[in-house]
């Protein structure tokens, strides 16, 4: 049985070779050093657009550095890495995404302290956790961080001035925010697209993440393990708020059958509504509303904030989406460390940035000041990022967490009480 499975692994190893197109590459042509990359975003149209544009400019000002980037299938793309790196295949650096499946190969990767002593604080902290295998943003750096993802509020600046709002001053306050929604909704215009049809009440659940943040600040991630709970006078708070937005008609009506992804957005990219959770990265963020409505049309901020809440600024941060990183047995890693910083920092992540909208968590990216909704939503990112609890809790309680959210605040099922103490019992039996 052993010699099976040797036989096996060796045929799994030299397929992922073949296959990869990467394997057997030199690493040295003309005294010139070839870093290969192994990446499954590259083949995506725009992605891969913006990688190539990099890697040109990165190789302009490395003239030295050959870039050989491999395009991977997203499917078996874990299967491919760990074939490679027990064949120790030339593979250079690596771009992942930062959940187990990188970690369960982390023996692999390059510990990069040492190389981003003078780096690391342009980095979100946020984002530092996410690419520790110790999930401690000050050591134990196997990535640098590509992307990051967050949420926030963002505003049509028209139908502001519609119902006569200041449309450079966002309703921060709970009190301000409550008016703005009155004004719009005396305005004729829905105050608040929320889309919780299909099954997953996105509306509800954004608006919960933008608001515990500044009730909880970096306490929230207490809920990894039962140091902080549902019954918290904080989770009450944030029900209650919204809550009040559906008794007082705030939420568009069809909200309950729109389903977000996509009718919520194309709702108010087609200018409906005042107010829309949305993501910072990814979709439905400062790019995707910005070119619908103009960018100087929308505005964004982090959440509504209640009178009294301890850390008013917080932003939802999840960390880095996707990270890069430097395979530990290559020869060219002092090559592979600058290449990575290249793509997260700098003129490099402004390329990328530029071209899909995805935040790059790092403070040092040129910033195009004319763009303020950009602007305004990096500064958030890099500055104020705090834990998203949503990420801590078991995954295993979110479809029925879904559905008391469902039942409390848009068919009224059940009392406040009653609901807090349903979801709790789902998380204390899920931990």
């Amino acid at each position: 049985m052993k010699k099976i499975a040797i036989v096996l692994l060796l045929m799994m190893v030299f397929g992922s070779m073949v296959y990869a197109g990467g394997g057997g590459q030199q690493s040295a042509a003309g005294g010139k050093t070839t870093l290969t990359v192994w990446d499954f975003k590259y083949a995506e149209e725009n992605t891969g657009k913006a990688f190539k544009e990099m890697d040109a400019l990165f190789m302009r000002e490395n003239p030295n550095i050959i870039i050989n980037h491999v395009a991977q299938p997203e499917p078996s793309f874990y299967e491919l890495l760990m074939s490679a790196f027990v064949a120790k295949n030339d593979v250079d650096v690596i771009i992942t995404h930062t959940d187990n499946r990188a970690w369960n190969m982390a023996e692999f990767m390059e510990v990069l302290d040492p190389y981003i002593i003078n780096e690391r604080s342009e980095y979100a902290r946020s984002a530092l956790r996410a690419v520790s295998s110790s999930q401690n943003p000050d050591r134990d750096t196997r990535m640098l961080p590509l992307t990051a993802q967050g949420m926030g509020f963002y505003y049509n600046k028209l139908n502001f001035r519609k119902a006569g709002l200041n449309p450079d001053n966002p309703p921060r306050s709970w009190p301000d925010f409550l008016a703005a929604c009155e004004a719009l909704k005396k305005a004729n215009i829905p105050p608040i697209i929320f889309g919780n049809g299909g099954g997953t009440p996105i509306g509800i659940d954004w608006t919960y993440r933008t608001i515990l943040v500044t009730l909880y600040g970096d306490k929230i991630e207490g809920f990894q393990n039962g140091k902080v709970n549902f019954t918290d006078p904080e989770f009450r708070q944030a029900t209650v708020m919204i809550k009040e937005l559906f008794d007082k008609g705030y939420i568009n009506v069809e909200n309950a059958s729109m389903v977000y992804f996509m009718d919520a957005i194309d709702a108010f990219k087609a200018g409906q509504g005042g107010f829309i959770p949305g993501l910072c990265s990814d979709i439905a963020h400062w790019k995707d509303y910005g070119e619908a409505l103009g960018y100087d049309n929308v505005g964004y901020f982090p959440g509504p904030v209640v009178q009294g809440a301890p850390y008013p600024n917080a932003q939802v941060n999840q960390g880095a989406g996707l990270g890069m990183a430097v395979v530990n047995y290559g020869k060219n890693k002092d090559a592979a460390v600058k290449y990575i910083k290249f793509y997260t920092s700098g003129q490099g992540g402004k390329i990328f940035m530029d071209a899909s909208g995805a935040i790059v968590p790092n403070s040092s990216i040129p910033i195009d000041t004319n763009n303020k909704l950009l602007t305004t939503v990096l500064s958030e990112m890099n500055n104020y990022g705090t834990a998203d609890y949503m990420t801590l809790i078991p995954g295993g309680m979110f479809a029925e967490y879904n559905n008391l959210q469902y039942w409390y605040f848009v068919s009224d099922e059940i009392s406040l009480d009653d609901y807090i103490r349903q979801v709790q019992e789902l998380y204390k039996n899920s931990l």
